[in-house]
Order: structure tokens, then sequence, then C-alpha cells
């Protein structure tokens, strides 16, 4: 199938998450409506992910889950068409998750979600994505604004005012959608190859140990 396709467009099939728009290459995911996943349940809450049908399904299971052992509720529901919040200062209405209110400290959110993510671990619930042989035991930090500063907490800076919301384990990042960082480097060099030059392109390639 791959000698078909260009190298772009094998990037676009692995760029799947546009949301209400058809892949340029046709995508099984197409049809998936992705749902966005909020802060908190404030109408002004900022997007922090986007969810696909199945992670929203586990996570209403999750809330029942909690229900029946006398815990807290984690997530706030908002997918039927009757009962749609508007959001974002009003300008948007649609299907929502979100955290809910009492998860109101960084602190709070990280334990939550950990918690919630070993589990699914342990049990293999999507083993392909955060499985044993998947988890990375690393943290990734997760900002109401992902575009503006990356701060981190510390004694100096009140919490609330951080644009740091909690942390997630890496692998599990993907199944909540969340905007995730890393620094790749490549590097060229000129060489001298008898009279002529030419250039050579360092790649780095991932070690055959590592789990994602």
């Amino acid at each position: 199938m791959t000698g078909s396709l260009s190298f772009l467009d094998i990037l676009n099939i692995c760029d799947n998450t546009r949301v209400h728009q058809p892949s340029p290459v046709s995508s099984p995911f197409d049809a998936e409506l992705l749902v966005p996943f909020y802060l908190s349940e404030s109408t002004d809450s900022p997007v922090i992910g986007l969810l696909r049908p199945i992670i929203v399904t586990q996570l209403a299971l999750e809330n029942q889950r909690n229900r029946e052992l006398g815990f807290d509720e984690l997530f706030a529901f908002n997918v039927d068409a009757k009962n749609f919040a508007r959001r974002r200062n009003n300008r948007v209405l649609g299907p929502s998750v979100s955290l809910r209110n009492w998860l109101d400290t960084h602190q709070k959110r990280t334990v939550a979600i950990k918690e919630l993510c070993e589990r699914w671990r342990d049990t293999l619930l999507f083993e392909d994505v955060c499985g044993p042989k998947k988890w990375r035991a690393e943290m990734y930090p997760i900002y109401s604004d992902p575009f503006a500063v990356h701060d981190y907490p510390n004694e100096a800076v009140p919490s609330e005012v951080l644009n740091y919301a909690f942390e997630m384990e890496r692998s599990a990042c993907a199944l909540f959608g969340v905007i995730t960082y890393g620094v790749h480097m490549n590097i060229y060099e000129e060489a001298k190859m008898g009279d002529e030059k030419s250039l050579k392109a360092w790649v780095p390639t991932r070690a055959h140990t590592k789990p994602t």
C-alpha cells in the first residue's frame, strides 16, 4: 500500500486529528466525532484535549465506578444534544467533557489522573497505548493554554496564576488528545569529498529499547 503513497500522503494519514474536517487521504478516523476535553465545568474553561468516542465511553464508566465505590466523580459530561452547554463566552455550543470543579488545583488533578492511568495500565485496558510495555513512567506537563508560557509550580508563583494545569503519564497523553512536546535534533555539515563539497546529514533514530 505504501508504494502508491507519497511521503506527504503518509504524513497526512498520521496527522489525523482534524476537527470537523476529513483527512486529505481517506481515513477510518474521519467518521469519529472528537469531543473537546475542558479543564473545568466553567463556561470559560479552556480546552485541553480532544477525546475519541471510545475514551468518552470509558470515562463515563469511570464515573460509574467511582459512584459505586463512594468516591467523587472525576468527569462532567455534556454529550446529549438536549443538554449542550455554551462554552467559551457563548461562542461554542456542542458536546463536551470536563474535569469536575472539585479538581481545582494542579495537585488534585495530577493525583486523580495518575491513579486513573496507572489503573488502566495494570488492567491492560488500553494495552497498545499505555500498557506495561508502553509505559514510560515520565510525567508530561499539561497547560491551560499550550501556546502561552510553559511555567511550573514553585513557591514564588501562586498556583492560581499558573498556566500549568497538571501532569500526565507520557504514554497516556494520546488517549486524552492533549498537546505534548518533544525536542528532536538533526545535524548537517559540509564535507569535502576530493575536490568537491558535499552535505552530510545526521538523522537520529530511536533506540529499539524505547517503548514509544
